[in-house]
């Protein structure tokens, strides 16, 4: 081969693999954005997982109060009417 064939399939070469690195930075800057995009997602889910668990903490102290006021309402009901009963007899 004389030296013109030989620079001329090297600058293909070089220009072929130019043309992958070209291609390979497009995907790579595509896979950045949707990286950041999930790392966004995932953000939004932990948060929404903070706000449940924290919403089902609010809901499990309030069936305790709720259970709590009940029981207390049934003992002052029971009193009323063993009051009541004792004021007939």
């Amino acid at each position: 081969m004389d030296n013109t064939k030989i620079f001329d399939t090297l600058e293909r070469k070089i220009e072929k693999l130019l043309g992958r690195l070209r291609q390979l930075e497009g995907e790579n800057e595509k896979l950045k954005g949707e990286n950041e995009k999930a790392k966004a997602d995932l953000a939004v889910a932990k948060k929404a997982e903070r706000e449940t668990s924290d919403a089902k903490g609010a809901v499990e102290r309030l069936e305790r109060d709720q259970e709590a006021v009940r029981e207390r309402l049934e003992k002052l009901i029971q009193s009323l009417e063993a009051a009541e009963s004792t004021a007939k007899s």
